[in-house]
């Protein structure tokens, strides 16, 4: 009894280690090591739970089902032979195809199970029906971006469509609808078309993508083989130029998502750095600081300058919502993908709390909506900062540019001359006012200056 007591009660110092009971410890180091290894070609991924409580229909599907998705131990497809639109589109496609069949295509996806299966938070075999389902994704989204090309499947041709192709343009955006991109390349390069009168799979999907968003087209173009998926390439296309000079932090802000929850774990390569909290759009126009739209478009393509706080232009609408959070949600899940969407989201949570920001700053032209009142525009923005990671790239000037926000609204003459504009200039009468007052004041003090003249020197 003596002996097992002291071979299990911990000591101190090296001498303490030794008395722990080995085969504990050893069950919970293998415990404990999963947390820290991730497959490197993990790229589709359930959003966190985190993020995914705070607004589940964001992350869920609105019109049409995509992909495969995991839960726990089984993946499970979430579309169906039963889909008649997935159906309609297999037989465009197959139409289009006079000698490879649905079984060909499944027989090339079955080929590539093992790939495909790598590709998720967890390596577990794609089953059968997994299959049919990513063919037949395959199929409706590849024959959807041929249509759109051809022009047959456009507003102009049928108004009615123009509801769902932004209901597509969003679930095909979906962090959680994805589909590895060489999948896609797979059935694309299968069917029977003349490829020198149809562009790449990357550029007809950004053909699609276009109209929905302003891409940079000084962007340099993304080889094939590094695309991970259709969201993957439009979170490329919508970066500044040269966004990723510099790459930091991954490791550490790798670390933070598979613990999930908010840890810092030092890395010699990142200097931690976070964005400071400002005020909101009425607090900062009582500081003084003049809110103008940016000329030039890009989410956090923010300036502030001698007062004046530059912010691009934004349309509001329920898929803008939707699409604006499965892009942060991306930037959460995987590593090396910067923070460009989350710093945006941030610093648009901190200037909109009330339904009085969302007015300041539609008033400026810097924001329209669509949504309706503005409780439910300041609604989309309140909370985007919740819950999330933020690892600023090395030419990220966000958290500069609120540094000096708040060293501008901490100057107390700013301020002073603020109140002063705010109460004696805000309006033209407040300015007929004041300027009444001025001239009353200099006649009567002119009256007076004669009136003592005239006593002390007569005429």
């Amino acid at each position: 009894m003596e002996e097992s007591s002291t071979s299990v009660a911990p000591k101190s110092g090296a001498e303490g280690i030794e008395g722990f009971n080995r085969q504990l410890l050893d069950d919970f180091k293998s415990g404990f090591q999963p947390l820290f290894v991730r497959n490197p070609t993990t790229t589709i991924y359930t959003v966190p739970e985190r993020i995914y409580k705070l607004k589940p229909k964001i992350y869920d599907d609105r019109y049409q089902y995509f992909g495969i998705v995991m839960n726990f131990d089984e993946f499970y497809p979430r579309s169906s032979l039963s889909d008649l639109h997935m159906l309609a589109h297999m037989q465009s496609i197959l139409s289009r195809n006079g000698k490879n069949t649905f079984e060909d295509y499944l027989s090339a996806m079955e080929q590539m199970r093992d790939r495909i299966s790598e590709c998720y938070l967890e390596e577990i075999r794609v089953d059968f029906k997994c299959l049919i389902a990513l063919v037949l994704s395959c199929c409706h989204i590849l024959d959807v971006l041929l249509l759109f090309f051809e022009g047959k499947l456009t507003p102009q041709v049928d108004q009615r469509c123009s509801t769902a192709l932004h209901e597509l343009r969003t679930d095909m955006l979906l962090v959680e609808s994805q589909i590895p991109f060489f999948a896609l390349q797979k059935i694309y390069d299968l069917i029977d078309l003349d490829h020198s009168a149809y562009p790449s799979l990357t550029d007809l999907s950004l053909h699609f993508f276009n109209e929905f968003f302003r891409f940079n087209q000084v962007v340099d173009p993304m080889p094939s083989d590094q695309i991970h998926h259709l969201l993957h390439l439009v979170h490329y296309h919508l970066l500044p130029p040269n966004y990723f000079l510099k790459q930091q932090g991954s490791k550490s802000k790798f670390l933070s998502h598979c613990l999930e929850f908010p840890i810092s774990v030092p890395s010699p390569s990142k200097q931690t750095s976070t964005i400071s909290p400002i005020p909101c759009a009425r607090r900062l126009r009582d500081a003084g600081i003049k809110l103008t739209k940016k000329k030039t478009t890009g989410f956090s393509n923010i300036t502030f300058d001698r007062g004046v706080l530059e912010i691009p232009y934004l349309r509001l609408d329920n898929y803008t919502e939707v699409l604006l959070q499965n892009l942060i949600a991306w930037e959460q899940c995987h590593p090396n993908v910067g923070s460009y969407f989350t710093g945006y989201g941030i610093f648009m949570d901190f200037i909109i709390n009330t339904a009085e920001d969302v007015d300041i700053l539609s008033r400026h032209r810097i924001l329209e909506q669509t949504l309706g009142s503005e409780e439910e525009v300041a609604s989309v923005f309140n909370g985007l900062s919740t819950n999330i990671f933020y690892s600023q790239q090395e030419n990220d000037l966000l958290p500069s540019v609120c540094e000096e926000i708040n060293k501008y609204c901490e100057n107390k003459f700013n301020i002073w001359k603020a109140n002063l504009i705010n109460d004696y200039f805000g309006n033209p009468w407040a300015i007929i006012s004041v300027v009444a007052a001025i001239v009353l004041l200099f006649l009567t003090a002119t009256q007076t200056f004669f009136a003592a003249f005239a006593y002390f020197r007569p005429p």
